[in-house]
């Protein structure tokens, strides 16, 4: 396979265009009767729709990159590239201002001109030492057709083999993008069909992510629900819903959160499993599924397990200089320090990183960056740009006296201190705040309009070296953070939860404030936000959430358990609700207040379920006044407690979203019955 050209554009956006068009135009005649180029960028395909394009290829790639380099953005365009073909990069030159993009990570109360350009100076770096091909030398046809490698055709061999014997098995394909991963997958499965395999379901974040896998397993890139193949959903999965399955393959596993493929590994111990990823990448790293999963298998699965590794690119050539220059550009191969000796929180320096010097220090950013990496589900390529620019974030860390290596860190948030008028609108749905979650939660979500005024600061992320765990360091850098802000009113985190996680925040001094609606996107686990107060008025706001919580928390994990979305363990359900006060009591005028402070502002359904329950239980000649529809949707959802499908199904709406949009204005039809209205 050919290698890729990387070319490097200079000048303003009419500049830059017309000279991305003179390269490509060096291609000549195209062989098939077009050239299939994908320009994004103004006046091409907008960045948001690039993620839709996952899984094509194309024989150049241009970026305007004007208004800012988007990590997400390169790192999911370069793998579209054919080997032979060009990833044409459009750039404002050297000393230019920032791009206009950068205005995204400016949070209230900072402007664009806060935010750093600190992730540009490290992509410049690495562009100035990538291969890059010249502006104006031929490029040549790239190849549309691609041939599987020696490697991987041993690798499917070996896995069909193993997926086509009775006995109950794991395995788990590791590869790096563009490695043949999906097509293999989809190889051993064609073997294992051909060896009477009968019942084998494959699995992904979407029918779509599993097309590359149906089109080698069974010559349609279409995923179908009938037949000996059959695409069933993560969820149906985890929940044994689907049946029974001598097979089962999950491709792009690391998108799936860890407890759904711990559900579908448990509630299926008599069939061979199949479980591949990429490792690094556009869609994050991966490292979720390296460390929790792959050590949660080793520990709770009896099977025998295999971990075959693919390292051989198919679709472009080895050390090929477009993957190098995104890899070297986005970190992508950031690690943690070498091994550690014992160092413990007397042998480390609490420190504040400058994060201009950061940047200037590679060995460090690459260790700071690689222990963020490491210990989180999936850290995708703009979070670095994030990290080092976006100026209401600070980066903590505690490095060894003994040789500087960096062995823990913690990316905090400053939040709130939010004036009157923009709290009162949050309060009543007339807006949203980025980057301040925990004022979001506190005043829309749960509507506490004065929280909004309080100085705040959020643990964003604490990541500590594999090596140095349960020495005391994350308790250390915790209490340099605490130290470090004497003007914070209040501390606070939002996580992915579980039962050691919440222990550790208890630990110092956090109580759960709030449970989310549902469970995190990137865990799988239930979003969960957890304050420590330090004054008075603070103080006076965790005791009242908390309350609101005890009252709540009950019937917010019964609908959860409806829907089935939280798989929720038993040990984690009673640390949730470790510690928390008698719920008060609610009498006829709190209910009715809680009840309008759902139908005037943002409060979600499960956020207000108590009141709203004992709302429709206390009038139900108003319930049967109400319109059929609407009377079947609060009887189905909020009374029953059904799960949002079947409400939806059961009172006529179309889809899920339907029924979600309609519930609001049936409990506003409730009450102007109960009124009287």
């Amino acid at each position: 396979m050919r290698r890729r050209h990387l070319i490097a554009l200079r000048g303003d956006r009419a500049e830059t265009a017309r000279a991305a068009a003179a390269a490509l135009a060096t291609r000549g005649a195209p062989p098939d009767g077009a050239w299939e180029d994908l320009w994004v960028g103004p006046g091409h395909t907008p960045p948001r729709a690039v993620g839709g394009l996952l899984g094509q290829g194309f024989d150049a790639v241009v970026l305007d990159l004007h208004d800012g380099v988007d990590g997400d953005v390169l790192g999911q365009a370069h793998g579209f590239v054919r080997g032979g073909g060009a990833l044409v990069l459009r750039l404002s030159p050297e000393d230019a201002p920032p791009g206009a993009g950068q205005a995204r990570l400016a949070a209230f109360p900072f402007g664009a001109a806060d935010v750093g350009d600190r992730f540009r100076r490290v992509v410049e770096r690495a562009l100035a030492r990538a291969a890059l091909t010249p502006a104006g030398a031929p490029l040549g046809a790239p190849a549309r057709v691609f041939r599987g490698t020696d490697e991987q055709a041993a690798v499917a061999a070996a896995l069909g083999a193993r997926l086509a014997e009775p006995t109950p098995s794991v395995a788990t394909l590791l590869a790096d993008r563009g490695r043949g991963k999906s097509s293999a997958l989809g190889l051993a499965l064609e073997a294992a069909l051909a060896a009477g395999v009968d019942r084998v379901a494959v699995t992904a974040e979407s029918p779509e992510a599993a097309a590359e896998v149906f089109r080698f397993a069974t010559g349609s890139a279409t995923p179908g629900d009938a037949g000996p193949v059959r695409y069933v959903a993560p969820l149906a999965l985890a929940a044994g819903d689907a049946g029974a399955f001598d097979v089962i393959a999950v491709d792009e596993a690391a998108q799936l959160p860890v407890p759904v493929l711990q559900a579908i590994a448990r509630r299926h111990p008599a069939a061979r499993l199949a479980f591949a990823t990429t490792t690094r990448g556009y869609e994050g790293t991966g490292r979720g599924f390296t460390l929790r999963f792959l050590a949660w298998l080793a520990d709770a699965d009896p099977r025998p397990a295999a971990h075959p590794t693919l390292a051989t690119p198919i679709r472009w050539a080895a050390d090929d200089p477009v993957e190098r220059f995104v890899f070297d550009a986005l970190l992508l191969d950031a690690k943690p320090a070498a091994a550690v000796p014992g160092d413990g929180p007397a042998d480390v320096d609490a420190v504040v990183f400058d994060r201009d010097a950061l940047v200037r220090d590679e060995r460090a950013l690459a260790e700071v960056f690689g222990l963020l990496v490491h210990a989180h589900y999936r850290t995708v390529p703009e979070d670095l740009h994030r990290i080092l620019d976006a100026p209401n974030l600070a980066l903590h860390g505690l490095r060894s006296r003994r040789d500087g290596r960096v062995l823990a860190v913690s990316l905090v948030a400053r939040e709130g201190g939010l004036p009157p008028a923009m709290c009162a609108d949050l309060a009543r749905g007339r807006g949203r705040i980025r980057a301040h979650a925990l004022p979001d939660a506190l005043v829309a979500h749960l509507g506490h309009e004065d929280a909004g005024a309080l100085a705040m600061i959020r643990s964003v992320r604490v990541a500590v070296h594999p090596e140095a765990r349960r020495r005391g360091l994350a308790t250390a850098l915790v209490a340099a953070v605490h130290a470090a802000y004497p003007d914070a009113e209040l501390f606070g985190t939002v996580f992915g939860a579980t039962a050691e996680l919440l222990a550790f925040r208890r630990a110092v001094g956090y109580e759960v404030a709030r449970v989310g609606a549902s469970r995190g996107a990137r865990t799988g686990e239930p979003a969960v936000m957890m304050l420590r107060p330090v004054s008075a008025r603070a103080r006076a706001l965790l005791a009242a959430v908390r309350a609101e919580l005890s009252r709540d928390l009950p019937l917010q994990l019964a609908l959860h358990a409806a829907d089935g979305d939280l798989l929720l363990d038993p040990r984690l359900a009673d640390a949730l609700s470790a510690g928390l006060p008698a719920p008060p009591p609610l009498d006829d005028a709190a209910r009715d207040a809680l009840v309008a402070s759902y139908l005037d502002g943002p409060r979600t359904f499960e956020a207000r379920a108590a009141a709203i329950t004992a709302f429709a239980l206390a009038h139900p000649a108003a319930l049967a006044a109400v319109a059929p529809e609407q009377r079947a949707l609060i009887e189905a959802r909020v009374l029953a407690r059904r799960s949002w499908p079947v409400a939806a199904r059961e009172a006529g709406y179309p889809s899920v979203a339907a029924a979600m949009r309609a519930l609001r204005p049936a409990i506003a039809a409730l009450a102007r019955a109960a009124a009287g209205g």
